[in-house]
């Protein structure tokens, strides 16, 4: 006879990995037929037919409709998942579940701004730590740390951040589907070796839930899991590694989590990193995630999906062993050397590195120039994000008409995520500026075909000498800039949306204006083979 323990573990995992297969085509025939789809669009999006949204939902009503009957097995077995250290915690993630799912179904349906939907993710963390799920302290290298105070921002923050990290890497099919199985199976794994029966189960229950749902998300998907899912995911992990924190005997080793969540959290402090680097809002989409990184170099969907899935599952491994062997370096060595494997061979993180290392080189330049006193000094930076086209061709014809025009800080962002085109460049002069000139800002969108492939942000100086008005001064600017976004056009068009690079494409230099900056950058880039 099965223990029964063993017997609501099997309910959780196979029971909603049962529900979940017979409900996913249900709810994406449902999402199909009132028009709850993903559509293609020119910008961001490589699909070329609608695709089913509401993954999220039949992933959530598996779950629960798992978890119902694990309860109702536990009683008939006398065994009592709720107690009182879990009761409030587990209804209250149960209303928070909910409520991320709805949050999730209104934003993929309509579209909801940033930062309403973290108000959201706000408010339903903040229930959460009302009802007990704080991060009281944890263990680093044994020595026992007490947050006091700072357990109620730290929780709120870890809660917010794990929502987000599940959300940011779901990008190709099957992503996050697969990295949220992961990590439920590793929460399971640890919460089962404390005895938390409960914890463990619910988490079992996700991860059947996702592999039902992975049977038709794989590659090529025909219904996605959304933003209701792939938050859903990360709030679930995030609450129990909390609770399971709480449980145990002792406060959880620093490592663990970290190790955990190690691919998630470096994928998403990665965009933050480089959208704050390169003036762009935090909440602005682009393609510089790990998986674009691994498709810019021609893998395919699957292929980069199953390595994210094994440099997480390692991670997730060493969180494990270290737990069970008592021996915290594990977890710590395996992250770090699973980040050192992925900067050094340029797979991803080289680009924030530099973006990085640049800014603090800019900033001991400026402390060095307003320490010396030789004057006027010139700063500048561009680095290729993405891609193959020499837009540094581009970007030095514009830094060197920046005189003529009385500039004294330019910023250039090129940014077309379908063809994995993606530029950064910055210039600055510090000279000292007349006492009685004007300053004047412009940020100028790029726009093609009435899609934005860039921006550009100029500060300029009008002389109280000049002739002309500062109106005048910037339409010269925009005369000299006016060029350029015809130009991108002519290569974006000359482009097939399903190439991976810009290797093999050969733009007729007849269709380019002579004088425009663009001209010399394409006599000189690669052509299509014969």
């Amino acid at each position: 006879m099965l223990d029964s323990t063993i017997l609501l573990y099997l309910i959780a995992g196979v029971g909603s990995f049962l529900v979940s297969l017979i409900l996913t085509p249900i709810v994406r025939e449902t999402s199909k037929k009132f028009g709850f789809v993903d559509r293609p669009d020119r910008r961001r999006k490589a699909h070329k037919e609608p695709v089913a949204l509401g993954g999220g939902a039949a992933v959530f009503l598996s779950m629960v409709l798992a978890m119902a009957i694990v309860f109702v097995v536990a009683s008939l077995y006398g065994v009592s998942l709720a107690t009182p250290w879990n009761s409030l915690p587990l209804g209250c993630l149960l209303i928070g579940a909910t409520s991320i799912v709805a949050l999730g179904l209104i934003d993929d349906l309509k579209g909801m701004r940033g930062r309403y939907k973290l108000l959201g993710q706000l408010a339903i963390a903040g229930l959460l730590i009302w009802s007990g799920v704080r991060i009281e302290g944890f263990t680093a290298f044994g020595y026992p740390i007490n947050l006091g105070w700072f357990a109620i921002p730290g929780t709120l923050f870890w809660l917010v951040g794990t929502t987000n990290a599940v959300n940011l890497i779901d990008g190709i099919d099957g992503l996050a589907g697969g990295v949220g199985f992961i990590l439920c199976v590793t929460l399971a794994a640890i919460c089962g070796w404390q005895g938390n029966v409960a914890l463990a189960a619910i988490v079992l229950a996700l991860s059947g839930a996702l592999l039902g749902f992975l049977r038709y998300n794989f590659a090529p998907a025909t219904i996605y899991l959304g933003d209701a899912g792939s938050m859903l995911v990360g709030l679930v992990c995030g609450t129990i590694a909390v609770l399971a924190n709480g449980k145990s005997s002792a406060a959880m080793a620093f490592a663990v989590p970290i190790a955990v969540w190690s691919i998630p959290i470096l994928d998403s402090f990665a965009a933050l990193l480089r959208r704050k680097l390169t003036g762009r809002s935090m909440f602005a989409p682009d393609r510089g995630h790990l998986h674009h990184s691994l498709l810019v170099r021609g893998w395919t969907v699957q292929q980069a999906s199953l390595f994210i899935a094994l440099i997480c599952a390692t991670t997730c491994l060493s969180a494990v062993l270290s737990i069970y062997l008592k021996k915290e370096w594990i977890a710590l060595v395996t992250v770090a050397a699973v980040m050192v494997f992925l900067v050094s061979t340029k797979t991803f993180g080289h680009i924030e590195f530099a973006l990085l290392k640049g800014r603090m080189s800019r900033f001991a330049n400026s402390l060095a120039t307003n320490e010396s006193t030789n004057g006027a000094s010139i700063r500048e930076s561009s680095l290729q994000l993405q891609g193959s086209r020499e837009w540094n061709k581009l970007w030095t014809a514009i830094v060197e008409a920046a005189d003529n025009y009385n500039l004294c800080r330019i910023k250039l962002t090129i940014d077309i995520p379908l063809l994995h085109e993606s530029f950064y460049a910055s210039w600055e002069t510090s000279r000292n500026l007349d006492s009685d000139a004007t300053l004047w800002r412009l940020t100028h969108p790029l726009v093609v075909d009435g899609d934005q492939v860039g921006q550009m942000d100029i500060t300029g100086e009008t002389k109280p000498d000049a002739r002309g008005s500062t109106l005048n001064q910037i339409g010269q600017v925009l005369d000299f800039l006016e060029p350029i976004e015809e130009d991108i056009r002519y290569i974006r068009e000359n482009i097939k949306a399903d190439e991976l690079s810009m290797h093999s494409v050969r733009i007729p230099n007849e269709t380019l204006a002579d004088s425009s900056p663009l001209a010399s950058l394409v006599e000189d880039s690669p052509s299509a083979p014969g």
